[in-house]
């Protein structure tokens, strides 16, 4: 088995005992989380002991963060500024970035770490607690914006929980008033 394989072996397999051990998050969630949530990239930046948050362009959402292994990070509009309120099933859907105790976060300014209400630490930018999204299986994908209104990507700014960024609309040529007109 290669170290890259065996790091998201050991990374899955502590996701899945701190779920179950959390208290109420059962297997079927965790095993959920598991396979949709670690990758090799977040496995080997777990075992340096830092977690790692980037940044890139993704039109029409301009600069985003993402993961070290380019998986986009998203906000929750319910939640507080320091206080993640998705957890259960919603942790599950949308499973929180988070950063095991003594590990350090860094990659952009702001960024720190919140606790949650199962007392791990999820990573937050000003506050703001940072999530990824089942829905993205590969590096790049931008499926969770704007997801039931509430959860938009991330980018550097903060990605304001008062103003979330959403896509810019693309403006269209409009042509001139037919009739009507006085011609001058």
């Amino acid at each position: 088995m290669n170290t890259t394989r065996w790091a998201t072996l050991v990374a899955g397999l502590a996701v899945g005992a701190a779920a179950c051990g959390a208290g109420g998050a059962g297997s079927a969630a965790a095993a959920h989380v598991n396979s949709n949530s670690i990758d090799a990239a977040a496995a080997a930046s777990a075992a340096s002991g830092k977690v790692l948050v980037k940044t890139r362009k993704a039109s029409p959402y301009g600069t985003i963060l993402t993961t070290s292994a380019g998986k986009t990070l998203y906000i929750f509009t319910e939640d507080g500024k320091g206080k993640s309120v998705c957890n259960g099933s919603c942790a599950a859907e949308w499973p929180p970035l988070t950063a095991p105790k003594g590990d350090s976060v860094s990659g952009v300014a702001g960024l720190g770490t919140i606790k949650r209400s199962d007392g791990s630490r999820q990573v937050a930018l000003r506050g703001q607690a940072l999530y990824r999204f089942v829905g993205d299986t590969a590096a790049g994908q931008v499926k969770g914006q704007g997801d039931e209104g509430d959860w938009f990507v991330a980018t550097p700014s903060g990605a304001s929980h008062a103003k979330p960024v959403t896509a810019k609309p693309t403006p269209t040529k409009s042509s001139p008033p037919s009739g009507g007109g006085y011609g001058y």
